[in-house]
């Protein structure tokens, strides 16, 4: 796919997202709402540079289904563990500063991986490095390089995880593509 088609087609996700949100933010969905969300929309990218959203080049919708589930799991389990410690020993949680090398170069793997460590309870995203694909990471509870470890795992996984869902052409080498 050339740069221009990928460019016109990451700006049309990015407008169809903002529509979205415009109708989602109004509650309803009648034609004076839309018409006035493509307005909406079209003054945004007047005003505005808005960023090029980067495009998966394949989705591999099974993968992805895994990938939610899996998720789904992390959430859970995350939530049981940080009740049971804020429960049993509130003052004694411990938390550590953890850096992940992450493998992906792209910025949509980057950017599900961030988000998908901030929704979980006890990780968050201190500071994140795209130039050399370094994630530092909150992580809690840690009381061990043990534990610091298995967090980085846990982080690594849930990239590993989007890496097989959403291919794109920054982690792939040529003759995959």
């Amino acid at each position: 796919m050339n740069a221009a088609l990928r460019r016109t087609g990451s700006r049309l996700g990015m407008a169809g997202w903002l529509l979205a949100v415009w109708l989602l933010l109004w509650g309803r969905i009648d034609a004076l709402t839309v018409i006035g969300g493509v307005i909406a929309v079209v003054l945004a990218y007047a005003v505005s540079r808005l960023p090029v959203v980067p495009l998966a080049a394949r989705v591999r919708p099974v993968r992805l289904a895994e990938a939610a589930l899996e998720f789904a799991w992390d959430l859970v389990a995350s939530s049981i563990v940080i009740g049971w410690h804020a429960l049993r020993a509130p003052r004694r949680i411990q938390g550590a500063i953890i850096e992940v090398d992450a493998r992906s170069r792209s910025e949509i793997i980057l950017l599900a991986v961030t988000t998908s460590i901030s929704l979980r309870p006890g990780t968050l995203l201190v500071d994140l490095d795209w130039d050399r694909s370094i994630l530092r990471i909150h992580a809690m509870p840690v009381r061990s390089p043990r534990e610091a470890g298995a967090a980085r795992d846990g982080v690594l996984g849930t990239e590993r995880r989007l890496m097989r869902a959403l291919v794109t052409p920054d982690d792939t080498r040529p003759e995959e593509r």
